[in-house]
C-alpha cells in the first residue's frame, strides 16, 4: 500500500512539473508588424558591427526578443546570434553571423564561398540557406507556408541586404 501511494504522490508530481513548463512557445516574444504596414526607421547610420546588424534589425522589425549567443567557430564566423520568435503564428528563427574577411580560416572562406554561389552552405552534413551582405551572413528558419511569412521573409532579407554599417572614427 506505501508503495502504491508513493508512486501516485510521484506521478502526480512529476505531472505538476510538466504541467508548469508550459509548451515550447509559451513566453516567447511576438512580433507584430503595425497595422498600415508603416515601419518608421531612424535615419541615424548604425555601427559596421554585429551589434550594429542587430539594432537596425530590431527598428526594421525583422528581429525581437534578446539574443542568444551561437557556435560561431563552426563556420569560421567572429561571433553569431540567434532570435527565436513569434510570427503570424509560427516559430521564426533569425541567425545573424560576423566574419571577419580579413582573416577568413578555412570553415569561413568554404562557408561564404558557398553561400555566394549556391545561397547555401553545409554544417552538420545539412544544407542550410543563407542570404550574405558583405561579413555578414543570415540564416531566416519559419516553417509556416502563409502568404504572410513568406512576405516578411522577403521583407526581412530586403532589410539585411540594405544593412550599410559606418565604421566610426
Amino acid at each position: 500500500m506505501a508503495k502504491k501511494l508513493v508512486g501516485l504522490v510521484l506521478a502526480v508530481m512529476m505531472l505538476a512539473s510538466l504541467a508548469a513548463c508550459g509548451s515550447p512557445t509559451q513566453g516567447m516574444p511576438k512580433l507584430e508588424l503595425p497595422e498600415d504596414g508603416q515601419i518608421m526607421m531612424s535615419k541615424i547610420g548604425r555601427p559596421d558591427t554585429l551589434d550594429g546588424l542587430c539594432e537596425y534589425m530590431a527598428e526594421g522589425m525583422a528581429i525581437t526578443g534578446d539574443p542568444v549567443e551561437m557556435s560561431y567557430k563552426e563556420i569560421g564566423a567572429i561571433g553569431g546570434v540567434r532570435y527565436r520568435f513569434l510570427y503570424n503564428s509560427s516559430t521564426v528563427q533569425v541567425e545573424l553571423y560576423e566574419f571577419d574577411l580579413d582573416n577568413l580560416d578555412e570553415k569561413g572562406q568554404e562557408c561564404l564561398d558557398s553561400v555566394k554561389e549556391k545561397g547555401e552552405f553545409t554544417v552538420l552534413d545539412n544544407e542550410v540557406p543563407a542570404v550574405l551582405n558583405g561579413k555578414y551572413l543570415m540564416i531566416y528558419t519559419d516553417t509556416s507556408k502563409k502568404e504572410e511569412s513568406t512576405a516578411q521573409k522577403e521583407r526581412v532579407e530586403q532589410l539585411f541586404l540594405d544593412f550599410a554599417g559606418f565604421k566610426p572614427n
